[in-house]
């Protein structure tokens, strides 16, 4: 009877066992797959880009490039005085 129960348990374990595993192994599948897939999908919009030409007035690139640090700045300090309103132990919330 003993016998019984411990090869039904063992049987019971190996079955359980032998279901987790299944279920590892197709998660881990379908995550690879939207992986790949959602690459593919990236490679075919960069191809579908435009070739990038090479700027010809440095200059004006050097502009657009300062121009864009600005803005960033901007934004940087725009959020930063957010922040700090949304802080307790600011002096502007007492």
């Amino acid at each position: 009877m003993a016998d019984q129960d411990s090869s039904s348990s063992i049987l019971l374990s190996a079955l359980t066992g032998a279901a987790i595993g299944a279920a590892g192994l197709t998660w881990w599948l379908l995550t690879r797959a939207e992986r790949r897939q959602a690459l593919g999908q990236q490679v075919r919009r960069l191809r579908a880009l435009p070739p990038m030409e090479p700027n010809s007035s440095l200059p004006h690139s050097q502009e657009s490039l300062e121009e864009r640090v600005q803005l960033l700045n901007l934004a940087i300090d725009d959020v930063r005085r957010q922040l700090e309103n949304l802080s307790p132990d600011s002096p502007q919330s007492m």
